[in-house]
């Protein structure tokens, strides 16, 4: 009995010190944001309710955490490198954890330029994202469609205030099986050869056991207007692996702040609300969904465009 409460305690421990990590708390809005895409991707609209109900999923989400949670899901997704990760921890060895600390609180290119691997962590990190931004875009084809259809006109609407319901998301959590899955530690999963690992370009629809074909792979170059942003997911994840995530507080929350990418997000949301008050049919619903709700909004975060060549 003893040895049972003692590991008991021991998993209570472990649960209280991962929860308090900081990449993996501000994961957990970018992954409530795929999830509701997964759900959209194959949920069945076939009245006003499901109409209302995508609409809601599609404004629930806060430009901030997302912002965070997406600069987070880079971050995580480079510590799958092995090339890179081992490059950080070969830079600790000939340097000192110390001397490395130094160089990511005060130079952003450090994690890219320094360690040897880089290249292969920022191709995962594109490739992750560059997945994800065409999920979105699917998406939003998804819901032009719906929009073109003719009978969904005779469809009755709520009566409420549209653009204030949507302005009251609530708060909402993981389950607890998908939490599980969304924590990794460096080199703990394998994107490069499996497509449904974490960071791999096939994870959403796995995590959401949803059929679809993994894209063929594919060099990436990172968009001008979000190279800073890169080199922060580079930054926080090197910090991951060296274990001072928690302690490097203030560059952690720098890393994780990026307000064209919020701005960007939150003027979308504010569109969408507004392009919600005034739509008279569910097709215009499907057609602000689809603009403001994932076209416009994967193009905030996209950071990958195909390589020259």
């Amino acid at each position: 009995m003893r040895l049972i409460a003692l590991a008991a305690a021991v998993c209570l421990w472990a649960g209280a010190a991962n929860a308090q990590e900081p990449l993996h708390q501000a994961l957990d809005a970018y992954a409530l944001y795929q999830t509701d895409i997964t759900t959209m991707l194959d949920a069945e609209i076939a009245d006003s309710a499901a109409m209302d109900a995508a609409l809601d999923r599609t404004a629930r989400h806060d430009p901030e955490r997302l912002t965070r949670g997406w600069l987070a899901y880079g971050a995580l997704t480079a510590t799958q490198s092995p090339a890179w990760v081992n490059g950080v921890r070969s830079r600790v060895r000939a340097a000192g954890r110390a001397a490395v600390l130094r160089q990511l609180r005060r130079d952003w290119s450090y994690a890219r330029r320094r360690p040897p691997g880089s290249a292969e962590a920022v191709q995962l990190i594109l490739r992750a994202l560059a997945s994800d931004t065409a999920r979105a875009n699917d998406l939003a084809i998804r819901f032009e469609s719906l929009g073109a259809a003719s009978d969904t006109s005779a469809w009755t609407r709520r009566s409420v205030d549209r653009e204030a319901a949507l302005r009251a998301p609530g708060t909402r959590t993981l389950a607890p099986e998908l939490i599980l899955q969304l924590r990794p530690t460096p080199l703990s999963a394998s994107p490069l050869i499996d497509a449904d690992a974490f960071g791999g370009v096939r994870f959403w629809d796995g995590l959401g056991n949803r059929a679809s074909a993994a894209a063929p792979v594919r060099q990436w170059r990172v968009v001008a207007a979000h190279a800073g942003a890169l080199d922060r997911m580079l930054t926080l994840g090197a910090l991951f692996v060296v274990g001072a995530t928690e302690n490097e507080t203030a560059r952690v929350n720098a890393a994780l702040t990026d307000e064209p990418v919020t701005q960007c997000l939150a003027l979308q949301q504010l569109q969408l609300r507004q392009c919600a008050s005034v739509t008279s049919s569910p097709n215009e619903d499907a057609f602000c969904i689809a603009r403001h709700g994932f076209i416009g909004a994967s193009a905030c975060m996209a950071i990958a465009a195909p390589a020259q060549g």
